[in-house]
């Protein structure tokens, strides 16, 4: 029997999916892991979320990895600890992920904060930004 890869299911354009694919990568991980991307401009998004959704048994964000057979995790933080933890990696060591967790991230977030929110949904036709979906 093989061992069990861990299934990263991560969105296109999704700051937080990014911040987890690029601490596996720079960590050495991310051939250990098999990632699944949900593209929110193909027409199966809405399916393929729904689909997911009821594999996990709740709402869940992005990215959500199955850690063990029917065990899932999400929130890119908790993920990149309990990944560190388990494979006995100092992440603050990854100048790569740090500098997008310190630098672009943040400025990200705040963006969508000034930007996003005080426009609203209805501004864009009632889409959300592609980044959002």
């Amino acid at each position: 029997m093989a061992d069990f890869a861990p299934k990263a299911y991560v969105k296109t354009n999704c700051p937080f999916s990014f911040k987890f694919r690029l601490f596996a990568l720079e960590a050495g991980l991310a051939k250990t892991m098999e990632f699944i991307e949900l593209d929110v401009d193909a027409s199966s998004h809405a399916s393929d979320k729904s689909e997911l959704r009821s594999r996990v048994g709740r709402a869940h964000t992005f990215p959500i990895v199955e850690i063990a057979e029917g065990v899932f995790m999400d929130d890119s933080d908790l993920l990149i600890d309990h990944f560190a933890k388990l494979h006995d990696i100092d992440d603050s060591q990854l100048s790569t992920l740090n500098f997008y967790r310190d630098g672009l991230f943040p400025t990200f977030l705040e963006m969508f904060h000034i930007l996003a929110m005080p426009l609203g949904w209805v501004a864009r036709g009632g889409r959300k930004p592609k980044a959002f979906r």
